[in-house]
């Protein structure tokens, strides 16, 4: 396996690791709630679960940074959580999905390409 495709590699499990914990915000955002105090005292768990996951991203993207070149990984890595939150969206909340969204991940896609298509 070379280098450049460990960084793929990473960058794929760090943007699907952040777009599940977005996927866990929303969630917990439309769950029945009177007020915000009300949602965060009965969503906790939720809450907890996706902050434990933002920490996990934090350290291993600085582990990754250590031998991967930020020019790429950064890039690829938002990217494509872009990318799997409008899918997650589109999937599991049906939420709409228009022209100008896919014309838009059209464009990041081919940037993601672009910034990460091997040296």
């Amino acid at each position: 396996m070379s280098k450049y495709s460990i960084v793929l590699m990473h960058a794929f499990l760090l943007a699907s690791l952040l777009a599940f914990s977005h996927g866990i915000l929303k969630w917990v955002s439309v769950q029945a709630h009177d007020d915000y105090w009300q949602l965060m005292l009965t969503q906790w768990k939720g809450v907890l679960a996706a902050l434990a996951i933002y920490g996990f991203i934090f350290f291993y993207y600085i582990l990754v940074l250590r031998s991967s070149p930020v020019s790429i990984l950064y890039p690829v890595y938002t990217g494509l959580s872009v990318l799997f939150v409008l899918v997650a969206g589109r999937l599991v909340f049906q939420e709409p999905v228009g022209i100008p969204q896919v014309a838009g991940a059209v464009c990041i896609l081919a940037g993601i390409v672009l910034m990460g298509g091997g040296r």
